[in-house]
């Protein structure tokens, strides 16, 4: 019995270290450049007081798409939770399907539909909007929010507003005083996810001109080659996201509500006026989220059919298939692995599960740069002990795969946590009392379990990773052309009607996937232990 646990803890220790080790060291192989001397750019960054204003402008963003995305995703949350219209299963799926757009998509789309309209018009030529970034990013990432604002409002506050309303509220009072408030820890926690997304990406700033601590990152990266200057730089934005970090788990931790039963809220029926601000409302968000841009990529796409052979659309579409099929295997093979032993750990839970997410929580940029400079030193390494000429690593897709995994593994690694925190130990205890190790425990019992969820997380990664453009642009190989990296080379040309044909494969794909999870795919989850 003692060989059998020796044995246990063994393989759990190998398995859990090599996996930390693949997501640690490429994210830590950059912390030397850090003590590196300052560069001359980024001297005159400091001393001209240029890289502040970067700083100023990246946080006035961050603070203006949250707000923008607070006010359209949880109002849209809250009208759909509370109230019972005609069409509102509609309003309920089209209200996700922004989610389809990535967002560099949107900008470019917006790009030519502004000119025919003075409102829009407006809001892309005004500093409060800075130049339109934060209208993209807010009207393609409010869905985060209302997607989490909508389970939590329909499943945890119900006796909140009957005690409110017992008490002779309004429903005016009872939102501004009871489910507004008792709702920020899910507001907070989802805005993060808009952060994360906001700050992970450089395109529609670069587009639309606004000035922010990427553009430094990838001139002294991508522009003049220096790693050091982009490193150090990097750890301002590392910082902003800790601060967010920190301060949405302390308000989450002073403000925790939990409903008395599990009763879901009742929708009551509007008044006419309230009907009419409804529909216009919501009517507004789906158009200017979805219908319309939509519409603006299909008119492109079919204006400019004749490209499609000159674009090497299926070459394109299969590269992206394919790498984003060795990522997801990876991705699910590591996570359910990860989660199955962190699992059976009695302490340290939420240290690994941390380590887990933490790909997500660095924006993609930096995630990149890391990666990049640890497979360069590992290229290095094999030249010395093998003298191999070509880079074995960044000639492939291999860093860009590297890149993949440890980014979204914590979209698959919290899914599989989630399932199996929800299964007894019992049933792992007495696998081992049959004499199976853990591989074994692993194979005839975690594997089962998490067949059913993998589908749902399958679908999640299939989306996320068809639409980034960061890691791939700035980690793909020479050459190398996917249908994000295709549409931002054609965008950056002034080719905005030729982009919109690999973008319609993107928002097409994307749109039936999130259509089956809002519709179909709600079996899926049900179907979860």
């Amino acid at each position: 019995m003692k060989i059998f646990k020796i044995e246990d803890g063994l393989i759990k220790m190998v398995l859990l270290g090599l996996i930390l080790s693949f997501i640690l060291l490429p994210i830590s192989d950059s912390i030397p450049l850090l003590f590196t001397p300052n560069s001359s750019y980024l001297e005159v960054l400091i001393s001209k007081g240029i890289i502040w204003e970067y700083l100023f402008n990246t946080l006035e963003l961050v603070f203006k798409v949250g707000i923008f995305s607070i006010l359209l995703g949880f109002t849209s949350s809250y009208l759909i939770t509370m109230y019972e219209f005609k069409f509102k299963n509609i309003f309920k799926v089209l209200l996700t399907l922004p989610l389809a757009f990535p967002v560099y998509v949107g900008a470019y789309t917006y790009s030519s539909i502004f000119y025919t309209n003075k409102w829009l018009s407006y809001i892309f030529t005004n500093k409060i909007f800075m130049e339109g970034s934060v209208f993209i990013y807010g009207i393609f990432l409010y869905p985060y929010i209302y997607l989490a604002c909508r389970s939590y409002l329909k499943n945890n506050l119900v006796e909140y507003i009957e005690a409110s309303k017992t008490l002779g509220k309004s429903n005016f009072e009872t939102f501004i005083k009871v489910i507004f408030p008792i709702s920020w820890p899910a507001i907070l926690g989802s805005t993060l996810f808009v952060i994360f997304e906001t700050l992970s990406d450089f395109a529609v700033v670069e587009f639309y001109g606004v000035a922010t601590i990427s553009k430094v990152i990838t001139d002294s990266w991508m522009g003049l080659g220096q790693k050091d200057t982009a490193a150090k730089v990097s750890i301002i934005l590392i910082f902003i996201l800790g601060a967010m970090i920190f301060v949405e788990k302390l308000i989450r931790r002073r403000k925790r509500y939990e409903g008395i039963s599990n009763r879901k809220i009742k929708p009551e029926k509007p008044s006419k006026l309230q009907s009419f601000a409804i529909y216009i409302f919501l009517g507004i968000i789906v158009s200017l989220g979805f219908i319309l841009p939509a519409y603006e990529m299909i008119k492109f796409s079919i204006a400019k059919s004749s490209y499609i052979e000159g674009i090497n659309l299926f070459d394109i579409t299969s590269n992206t298939l394919i790498t984003l099929s060795i990522a997801i295997v990876f991705i699910i093979a590591i996570a359910t692995i990860f989660a199955s032993i962190v699992n059976q750990l009695k302490n340290g839970k939420k240290f690994f599960s941390t380590i887990a997410v933490m790909g997500y929580s660095i924006p993609s940029l930096i995630l990149a740069l890391a990666v990049y400079i640890f497979t360069l030193s590992l290229d290095n390494s094999i030249y010395n002990l093998f003298h191999i000429e070509w880079l074995v690593l960044m000639n492939t897709r291999t860093a860009l795969i590297i890149a993949l995994v440890i980014k979204f593994i914590s979209v698959a690694f919290s899914n599989y946590s989630n399932t199996l925190d929800k299964i007894n130990l019992n049933i792992f205890n007495a696998s081992k009392i049959l004499g199976h190790n853990f591989l074994g425990t692993f194979i005839r019992i975690n594997l089962p379990l998490l067949k059913k969820p993998t589908k749902f997380v399958f679908i999640l990664l299939f989306i996320d990773l068809i639409k980034e453009l960061t890691l791939t642009y700035t980690l793909r190989p020479f050459n190398f052309k996917t249908l994000s990296t295709e549409i931002y080379r054609y965008a950056g040309n002034e080719m905005i009607e030729v982009a919109a044909i690999p973008s319609l494969v993107i928002v097409g794909v994307c749109s039936l996937m999130i259509l089956y999870l809002e519709l179909g795919g709600r079996n899926v989850k049900n179907r979860q232990p």
